[in-house]
């Protein structure tokens, strides 16, 4: 590589942020959840990416504020949240099979509905 393409190279790059831990993903898909199960409780409806995006943040946000944070000082971008909350709505996660988190349809999600199915014990004679 010459010297001047190296130079234009460099001049472009950007700093790249701290890669999380499993931990932390793991933390922020717990809060997705939470929060994906609240929106359900009280509005009645679906979350949309940018809803779950603010309520994630507002609260990672008091985490922080109360010291129960114990990663990086900050919250991560949307762009790194979104990947999280498609990544809470995959089967893999799930070691009992039953997803808590679908995709309704593109950039909204709700509780499996699956979960809320109550299983009738047969009648006693």
């Amino acid at each position: 590589m010459s010297q001047k393409t190296l130079t234009q190279k460099l001049s472009t790059w950007q700093p790249q942020g701290i890669p999380m831990s499993e931990e932390e993903c793991a933390q922020y898909r717990t809060l997705i959840r939470q929060s994906i199960f609240s929106a359900w409780r009280e509005k009645c409806r679906a979350s949309t990416l940018q809803e779950i995006y603010v309520d994630v943040v507002r609260r990672v946000k008091e985490l922080i504020s109360t010291g129960d944070w114990p990663f990086v000082q900050y919250p991560r971008s949307k762009r790194t949240i979104d990947r999280r909350v498609n990544e809470t709505a995959q089967p893999s996660l799930y070691p009992k099979g039953v997803v808590m988190v679908v995709a309704v349809s593109s950039g909204i999600y709700a509780p499996n509905p699956q979960l809320f199915m109550f299983k009738q014990e047969p009648k006693k004679r």
